[in-house]
């Protein structure tokens, strides 16, 4: 199945790609025009669409199960979320690829997914790295094009419909203005308030710093439309489509600086006939596994790989 992401910016959004003295760039790609010119255009990368969605869909995940673990340990029974580290890092982080020697040991692949993977979606869907072993994902996340006039054909092409008017790409390019600013002088008004501040602040403080800092971010203007899209590469299931969708729901930012005013979006899903069926089927395999998941959720990553005794033996000998 595809699903096309409709994404407005409601903030102004920096997908920054490197810094120049002290301007950040938007994240650009070269596209080739139909009459054969080449132009710059920023976009958001798929990869970090999918980092943003991959976040989001393990704390959507982790709710839904304690939700239900509570609601079936409402009259007896441990109603703790109980999650191991290891496990947490895989779900938000896709797990570590390590450079540690696993030469003597061995994996149960099918131990590893019917006990691991399938109950915990997160890892299902966007795959996960057990030491030198990748499991991978089901979930293949497109490049975000802005809706312009020079890329509406390359959209069309993609199978949206662009709307009749956009704007050119001149008018959606902007910047702004960050500020960091030097609070010696209000830090050393808090006496009243803290009976001692401990050391000077010219400790603290490099010779060369500035009072006030000023630096840009280029951005995309609010009110632009992205549009990207969605498939399974590795056929999904109805529960796994259905956590995608619902975390889409509260998907709602991108890019950097959002603790600064900058990310908002609105995403918009296009391509799905019944949504809510997809999301019941998430929720109806939550309940009726939640004891196997609540097992794994437990499980440390690193136990499933176990000490090959052939190998040990052949070693010594």
């Amino acid at each position: 199945m595809r699903i096309t992401l409709r994404m407005k910016a409601l903030e102004p959004i920096s997908v920054g790609y490197e810094s120049i003295g002290i301007e950040t760039l938007l994240y650009s790609l070269p596209i080739v025009k139909e009459d054969g010119i080449a132009i710059e255009v920023p976009i958001i990368p798929g990869n970090s669409l999918r980092g943003v969605l991959r976040d989001e869909m393990a704390m959507q995940f982790l709710e839904d199960v304690k939700a239900k673990l509570t609601e079936k340990c409402s009259e007896k029974g441990d109603k703790q979320l109980k999650v191991h580290i290891g496990t947490l890092l895989s779900m938000f982080s896709g797990g570590i690829l390590s450079g540690e020697d696993t030469e003597d040991r061995t994996l149960d692949i099918t131990d590893v997914m019917n006990n691991y993977v399938y109950p915990l979606l997160p890892l299902s869907i966007m795959g996960v790295a057990l030491k030198k072993v990748i499991i991978p994902g089901k979930l293949k996340v497109g490049i975000g094009y802005p809706l312009t006039e020079e890329t509406k054909d390359l959209l069309a092409d993609l199978g949206v419909n662009p709307e009749k008017k956009v704007p050119p790409l001149s008018e959606i390019l902007s910047s702004v203005l960050i500020t960091r600013k030097d609070d010696t002088a209000k830090v050393m008004q808090l006496k009243e308030l803290i009976a001692e501040i401990e050391g000077k602040p010219e400790d603290v403080k490099a010779d060369d710093s500035a009072i006030q800092q000023r630096l840009y971010r280029q951005v995309v203007v609010p009110g632009t439309i992205f549009y990207s899209y969605i498939e399974d590469v590795i056929p999904m299931t109805d529960a796994e489509w259905g956590l995608v969708l619902k975390t889409l729901k509260r998907l709602n930012r991108v890019g950097g600086r959002v603790a600064g005013g900058l990310g908002k979006i609105k995403v918009d899903v296009e391509g799905v006939s019944d949504e809510n069926s997809y999301i019941k089927s998430y929720e109806k395999f939550i309940y009726n596994n939640i004891e196997n998941i609540s097992k794994a959720l437990k499980t440390d990553p690193n136990s499933f790989f176990k000490k090959d005794s052939k190998s040990k033996k052949s070693a010594k000998g």
